[in-house]
């Protein structure tokens, strides 16, 4: 059983990562098992408005955490990750607890949570739950610190009440005779989704450049046995000498070259000046440059082929050898001369296929109609969402000045009660007694609510700068998503005009194998007419 999580923000892109809905549609199957929050009211089963629904919930527990001036991450992200053999078996009960288990070593009891369960593109059934973390009745966030032992203690209670084989840890699940020394991971998060871009295992990379140091010489063959392998050399901002790939990567040399410890890289490294070399940046724009000069040299390429294809066949086709005469042994120039020297003229170009051009002008008719209708589509998509967020905000600022109108309300009520009752009557009586002091506590009451006053001016504006940010941020991912479909949908009618395309020529050739078939079966019957028996002859 593996746990594992972290304090976040960016309430609006949790919702849809978690129900795998949008730009986060992997194909998997996601459920919400449970939503302890007033927003669960509106739950019906539909991924999409559950996952906008989610995006609400986590924005509000993101206000609470911003109110309380002692953090910007209002939500805590977990996720708990069973063996795929217990995984398949879990029931929701049994998930339900592993998050209360979860939920009591963090110390988020009772807080709002929202838990959804994700089949996993590898099929590996997994939990993602979030929390929030402000505590509403004492307005103060729940902390975080290490929470790396606090999950193994999780993990470690849900293999014991489940059942499952124990998994090593750092901490809670160490055990300290059989494991002295920390586990250590052989790569990172960051060196798995490395290769999940460049399809390339850190083991796999590892071996290409150790192999490739191991034929060089020196540090200066090293390097340009690196650049012929696709490799540029730079300077690393803290990592020393960093390699960047083609497509922009950055790797690490020295945990790249396996065969040196680390005096012996350095000595071997030492030749090269790491201030001359560029920095990562600047090999990133060279490799662009690079991919740039070997694209327009594969497409000149490509022109300088097609152009003696084009040369081989129309000398191919050009009649320009004199035909050989039939007689042997006599000198062919005596009965063959060539009457025009003139160049055979051009070969007629083939014939308009009309049925072709009238199908490629109702394609480009139908896209035409189908990007006007995406266009207004995404346009009225565009404004309803727009109306949505500005009705949202709308509400959320009234919120906010009712919660601030509040704050004024209580200061107002504590100075009257300190005019009344009494309290009030004393004070009173103290202040006929000592003007003095009671100007002072009249200045007291008036700072107060000019300090109250500009507090709240100010939290308003950073209220307010949030929502426009989050309005701005949901406006762009809109427009994202509608890019994307509109990409699609270009490449699905390019497919189609090329199928239709195809497909026309195949009936164009099927048409004219049966029309020769007809034109041979013809023939046939015209050639036994021709060769049968006599007509018989007409009695008298």
């Amino acid at each position: 059983m593996i746990a594992k999580g972290a304090a976040r923000g960016d309430p609006r892109q949790l919702g849809p990562y978690l129900m795998r809905t949008g730009r986060y549609d992997t194909g998997e199957k996601a459920r919400l098992l449970e939503l302890r929050s007033p927003w669960a009211a509106g739950i019906d089963g539909n991924n999409e408005k559950t996952a906008g629904l989610l995006s609400e919930a986590f924005s509000d527990w993101q206000t609470w955490c911003e109110g309380t001036k002692q953090g910007r991450d209002g939500l805590y992200h977990a996720q708990i990750n069973p063996a795929s053999k217990y995984a398949q078996k879990m029931t929701d009960e049994q998930w339900l607890r592993s998050v209360d288990i979860m939920e009591e070593e963090l110390g988020f009891q009772g807080q709002p949570r929202a838990v959804v369960w994700q089949e996993g593109e590898d099929g590996r059934h997994h939990l993602h739950v979030a929390w929030a973390r402000t505590d509403l009745d004492k307005m103060k966030v729940i902390p975080d610190s290490k929470n790396y032992s606090t999950h193994e203690r999780a993990s470690k209670r849900m293999e014991m009440e489940f059942g499952h084989e124990a998994v090593p840890g750092k901490h809670a699940k160490r055990d300290r005779e059989k494991q002295p020394e920390f586990p250590r991971a052989e790569s990172t998060y960051d060196d798995h989704m490395q290769a999940a871009r460049t399809k390339m295992s850190l083991d796999e990379r590892q071996a290409q450049v150790t192999g490739i140091r191991q034929t060089a010489d020196d540090a200066e063959a090293f390097r340009n046995a690196l650049e012929e392998a696709g490799y540029l050399l730079a300077r690393g901002d803290r990592r020393g000498f960093v390699i960047v790939d083609e497509k922009g990567e950055v790797f690490s040399l020295s945990k790249h070259v396996t065969d040196l410890k680390a005096k012996a890289y350095k000595e071997f490294m030492a030749p090269i000046d790491e201030a001359k070399l560029p920095s990562v940046d600047e090999a990133k724009a060279l490799q662009k440059q690079h991919a740039v000069a070997k694209r327009e040299a594969r497409a000149d390429l490509l022109k300088a082929e097609q152009a003696i294809a084009d040369t081989v066949s129309k000398s191919n086709a050009s009649p320009d050898q004199t035909p050989e005469p039939e007689e042997k042994g006599v000198e062919a120039s005596k009965f063959f001369q060539p009457t025009d020297t003139q160049k055979p003229p051009e070969p007629l170009p083939a014939p308009a296929d009309a049925e072709l051009e009238a199908l490629k002008k109702s394609l480009a008719a139908r896209e035409a109609a189908e990007v006007q209708k995406w266009a207004e589509w995404h346009a009225q998509e565009l404004r309803q969402r727009e109306h949505e967020l500005e009705v949202y905000n709308t509400g959320k600022t009234a919120d906010f000045d009712a919660m601030q109108q509040g704050e004024r309300n209580r200061l107002k009520a504590k100075h009257a009660e300190q005019r009344t009752g009494l309290k009030g009557m004393l004070d009173a009586i103290q202040s006929k007694l000592n003007p003095t002091l009671a100007a002072e506590k009249a200045n007291e009451r008036r700072r107060e609510v000019a300090q109250l006053k500009r507090r709240q001016e100010k939290e308003l504006k950073d209220y307010l700068a949030l929502l426009e940010q989050s309005r701005q941020l949901e406006i762009e991912n809109l427009k994202e998503r509608q890019a994307l479909r509109d990409h699609d949908e270009g490449l699905k009618r390019a497919e189609d005009q090329e199928r239709y395309i195809r497909e026309h020529h195949e009936t164009q050739r099927i048409r004219k194998e049966l029309e020769a078939e007809r034109l041979r079966e013809e023939l046939e019957r015209n050639e036994n007419l021709r060769d049968g028996p006599p007509p018989p002859e007409l009695g008298k």
